[in-house]
């Protein structure tokens, strides 16, 4: 779910998607791929690493032309008007969403965007790519929106199922063939007129 109301609830995978490579910084016209929503995610405030929050967090995946992608930093879900995730929906939408519980963001996945990206180094010096303004896209570039058949979304390690352990087959075991039992031959001698005499075969 990814409903915007007075009381937001959804679920979803832990935060973000394994995107490799740099988007190229300038104005592009995208599709939106994906959504994903982090519930109860746990991480430091920004005015004190030391202390925790706990928040529940969105993002969108965005698919360029050229073929890479670039995803949206962590937004709280919130309905708060001055909120991250409400301003980045209202430049996209050119308005306001809906917020009487009617009204799912999901349904943005598979819609276009005219993105803005800059490139930005983090306090580690990482650099990475960002969005930095999002808007409708306008009616004669709206031909120019990516397929979203030609992306594969990136999975993250906690939706790659994991592997199962190999177990060896068990080799049926050939049938046992009954051993027949041998009857004991007896042996008769005629040794002189009127005596026999009986053989028994030795044990």
């Amino acid at each position: 779910m990814a409903i915007l109301s007075q009381i937001t609830s959804s679920d979803g995978p832990i935060t973000g998607w394994p995107v490799e490579g740099l988007a190229t910084p300038g104005q592009h016209v995208v599709v939106c791929l994906a959504v994903k929503d982090t519930m109860d995610h746990t991480r430091p405030t920004y005015e004190n690493p030391e202390v925790m929050e706990t928040l529940d967090m969105t993002r969108f995946l965005f698919g360029l032309p050229d073929g890479s992608m670039i995803q949206t930093g962590e937004m709280k879900i919130s309905s708060h008007e001055k909120s991250r995730l409400i301003g980045f929906l209202t430049g996209w939408l050119a308005g306001p969403p809906l917020m009487d519980g009617s009204w799912d963001y999901a349904v943005m996945v598979g819609q276009g965007a005219m993105i803005t990206i800059v490139h930005k180094v983090s306090q580690k010096g990482r650099t990475y790519a960002d969005i930095a303004a999002v808007s409708p896209v306008m009616d004669q570039l709206a031909g120019q929106v990516p397929q979203m058949t030609s992306f594969q979304i990136p999975a993250s390690s906690a939706e790659v199922p994991a592997a199962q352990p190999f177990v060896q087959p068990v080799q049926q075991a050939a049938p046992v063939q009954q051993v027949q039992q041998v009857q004991p031959q007896v042996q008769v001698q005629q040794t002189a007129p009127g005596f026999t005499q009986v053989q028994s075969p030795p044990f």
